[in-house]
């Protein structure tokens, strides 16, 4: 088949991480696996799923009408396997797990490896999407637990803080505010923005900030993951706002710096969320005392 499962999963982990190295290693492959496969699955579809730039990486707009799909495929899959594993009396350790894009991409990974050691029995799936998304997802009863961002409200779920974390303005090295010690919010105004999709957590902060102060920034764009926010301001594309853990990476190489916003203390908080009306399975109530525990 066209659009089997292990090469949909390829392509969405590209998509949502932006580089083919990164969805390597998310996924525990080789890069030139990675690139194959995406290959393949374009020949396929006689159509480019990716613009490549360089080390960046973009949806087409092919790639963009294929992307709902594949995640709606994905996680059709991920549903058949808890329903088989539930007959087979396997749900008590199994944890249908929602997990927001920014957490994805830099903290779970590094819960996931700590599960492992500590639990090895404990088997988690794990479904990525924007707040608006997974907060839809645990009511319908999609996923049992999730892990998003704020603001963050609703009267059928209980919402835990669990992490938190400053965001920073980022520019390229040769920005000219790259030397500088701070930026005040208001001079977002003679610059272009860019800024995570609409249902974001992360939008929905940042613009509600600016709403507030009156700013309206010269120029947005809006991207649909971190990742590929991080590739456009390296290309020099704009500034944007992100959560400090995001650009750790990209800081240490000097491929992007940030800076404190001078007049305004931004930090981001990350909750766990689940219905109130439900009564947690214990691979949920281990995955929540694994949250609970001091972060590094």
């Amino acid at each position: 088949m066209i659009l089997d499962l292990p090469k949909l999963r390829i392509f969405a982990a590209v998509a949502r991480t932006g580089s083919f190295t990164r969805a390597a290693d998310e996924l525990d492959l080789r890069q030139p696996t990675v690139s194959q496969q995406i290959q393949v699955l374009e020949r396929s579809l006689r159509t480019p799923l990716f613009e490549r730039l360089g080390r960046r990486v973009l949806l087409t707009a092919a790639g963009e009408a294929l992307l709902p799909y594949a995640e709606r495929l994905l996680a059709l899959a991920t549903e058949a396997e808890t329903a088989t594993r539930e007959a087979a009396g396997l749900s008590a350790r199994t944890l249908r797990l929602g997990a927001g894009n920014t957490l994805a991409t830099y903290v779970l990974p590094d819960l996931l490896a700590r599960l492992r050691w500590e639990r090895p029995d404990v088997v988690v799936q794990v479904q990525v999407g924007n707040t608006e998304q997974l907060i839809a997802a645990v009511v319908d009863n999609r996923v049992e637990l999730a892990v998003v961002g704020a603001p963050l409200s609703h009267p059928a779920l209980a919402i835990h803080a669990f992490l938190r974390d400053d965001l920073v303005m980022i520019m390229p090295p040769d920005d000219e505010w790259a030397e500088r010690r701070a930026i005040s919010l208001a001079e977002l105004q003679s610059r272009t923005l860019l800024l995570r999709e609409e249902g974001s957590a992360l939008q929905a902060t940042i613009n509600e900030l600016l709403r507030e102060r009156g700013i309206v920034p010269d120029r947005t764009i809006t991207l649909g993951n971190l990742e590929a926010i991080k590739r456009c301001v390296e290309a020099g594309l704009g500034v944007s706002v992100v959560p400090e853990l995001a650009v750790r990476r990209e800081i240490a190489e000097d491929t992007l710096r940030a800076l404190p916003l001078a007049d305004v203390q931004l930090r981001r908080t990350f909750n766990y969320v689940y219905s109130r009306d439900r009564t947690l399975s214990p691979a949920a109530q281990i995955f929540i005392e694994l949250l609970e525990k001091p972060f590094e």
